[in-house]
């Protein structure tokens, strides 16, 4: 990723994390990594953990984003989420999977997208 594609994300992260706290979300962890991938934004939305992919674009493209985020991408952040619970010693608590769409339309211009409950764990399987 060269450093415009970087600094365009890191600004369109922090954009997402500022309307989320508007949202009345508690943001807790930016950016977790783990050998399964990366995890944009770990907040509360109340009692719910939520687990939160940050899609930043530059046009309206057809379709929604959650459906730009293929099977794989849905494991590795199944997993990435999973080993986060782990880690911070989480558990009995209800979570959940959002995407946040950003589309940039005129320079400063943003429009947001907040997909709540983008997608489930296979099976119905309990964070």
């Amino acid at each position: 990723m060269g450093r415009e594609s970087y600094d365009i994300g890191k600004a369109g992260e922090d954009f997402a994390a500022t309307f989320l706290e508007g949202e009345g979300y508690r943001i807790v962890e930016r950016n977790f990594r783990s050998a399964h991938g990366e995890i944009d934004i770990i907040a509360f939305d109340r009692e719910v953990l939520v687990f939160v992919e940050v899609k930043n674009y530059s046009y309206r493209s057809f379709g929604p984003p959650t459906a730009s985020i293929r099977r794989e991408k849905k494991a590795s952040l199944v997993q990435a989420a999973k080993t986060y619970l782990f880690l911070k010693k989480i558990k009995d608590v209800f979570c959940r999977f959002d995407v946040l769409a950003i589309y940039r339309s005129e320079p400063g211009e943003k429009t947001i997208d907040l997909y709540k409950d983008a997608f489930q764990l296979k099976g119905g399987e309990a964070c």
